[in-house]
């Protein structure tokens, strides 16, 4: 599938293929199945380009530029410019895409289809010749508003929030379609399931959707909008934020036997209302960690045990190594069962959460391969914007009598 090709190219391993071959449309039965005929057309990627705006349109109701539809939705767009949507073309993605096989104009185009979806956003057409739409500014800012809203400078939208009062004149660019698909979770479905691959171990390398599909919250009638865009924010928090994380995940040290000589407990990692796999897809690592500490709180040396969460896939060759994460409604747990030590006053339990794990080797890979100044500029600066981006999501600490 074409995805799959470009997570492999994205990872800074060798590339799989010829990049001049043909690349799949995503236009499978599974993805038709999934998203239904509306979908399925509005996501066609890239987005066509919008062609000649209606004559009576205004240079404002014509433009795709996000920082004017927030001269009426200025929230929205607020919103939008904290979210990782606004950074989809990232640093660390536009340095792939100048050296090595992303840089092939068909690798390219296949790789923004996600990272910068409309076709005003492709520096190449569908020839692969230079593109007369082509709008460098507008690629830059990644998933931008126009990516879910404009076909065809027609604005479509979630129908209108019941306690609103009619509307009492027009609205600009010729008001907006509601379609109720904006409140359902296989909007997102496209570039958050890779439709038409089994994948490693039977499961698509991108499988968000069909995670949710099997949870408690699907059974329950939630959408990822309902967490992802509370109250219909344009925030989409996920991994990267500690407040989001714990909201659905619960940690817990559990002693029991701290008294004896050998020290038992466990720390237990719950996925209580995150609506897919914890973690889902295969960036992200958390880490979890016991060990006993001195009365100043130093870790002491031949204490600690670890443990990982996450999807670890060789992706060379596509083969599953290991799968620990954690489905909705399970837990982990990491067993302690080590003698106590001479100095030890505590035991301490700590979950860390890496959002970027994937990524900060992948950037290492390609700063020993890149030799391009441009491109490695990007990288070392993506490397940068990665480097600290772990946190502690949860820490605790018992006291030993």
């Amino acid at each position: 599938m074409r995805r799959k090709l470009v997570l492999l190219l994205t990872a800074g391993l060798a590339a799989c293929g010829d990049p001049a071959a043909p690349v799949p449309d995503g236009s499978g039965a599974e993805r038709m199945a999934a998203l239904g005929p509306f979908l399925s057309e509005h996501w066609r990627l890239p987005v066509p380009a919008q062609g000649d705006p209606p004559p009576d349109f205004s240079a404002a109701e014509a433009s795709l530029e996000p920082a004017v539809c927030g001269s009426c939705h200025p929230v929205q767009l607020a919103q939008w410019r904290s979210s990782l949507h606004a950074r989809a073309y990232s640093a660390g993605f536009a340095g792939q895409l100048i050296e090595g096989d992303l840089a092939h104009p068909l690798q390219l185009r296949s790789c923004q289809t996600c990272h910068a979806p409309l076709e005003e956003q492709q520096p190449y057409g569908a020839s692969l010749q230079g593109n007369p739409f082509y709008d460098a500014g507008l690629r830059a800012q990644g998933i931008v508003c126009a990516s879910c809203h404009v076909r065809a400078h027609r604005r479509l939208g979630p129908p209108r929030r019941p306690e609103l009062p009619p509307l009492l004149e027009p609205l600009p660019h010729g008001g907006f379609e509601e379609r109720g698909e904006y409140r359902e979770s296989r909007f997102c479905a496209e570039c958050h399931q890779f439709f038409d691959d089994a994948g490693p171990a039977g499961k698509s390398l991108e499988n968000t959707f069909f995670e949710w599909r099997e949870s408690p919250q699907a059974a329950a009638g939630r959408q990822c909008q309902d967490c992802h865009m509370p109250d219909r924010a344009h925030l989409w928090r996920g991994i990267h934020d500690p407040e989001m994380v714990r909201s659905g995940v619960d940690s817990e040290l559990v002693a029991m036997d701290l008294e004896s000589a050998t020290l038992r407990a466990a720390l237990v990692v719950r996925n209580r209302d995150v609506g897919h796999a914890f973690p889902t897809y295969t960036t992200p690592r958390v880490f979890l960690t016991i060990y006993q500490a001195d009365a100043g709180g130093a870790e002491l040396a031949g204490t600690r045990v670890d443990a990982a969460i996450g999807r670890d896939v060789e992706l060379g060759q596509m083969v599953e190594l290991s799968d620990t994460r954690v489905l909705p409604g399970e837990s982990v747990k990491l067993d302690y069962s080590l003698p106590r030590a001479a100095r030890a006053a505590s035991l301490v339990g700590r979950v860390t959460v890496d959002p970027d794990f994937h990524y900060r080797g992948a950037f290492d890979q390609l700063l020993q391969i890149y030799s391009t100044a441009e491109a490695r500029a990007l990288i070392e600066r993506a490397a940068a914007d990665v480097a600290d981006s772990s946190y502690i999501l949860f820490e605790t600490r018992l006291e030993l009598p």
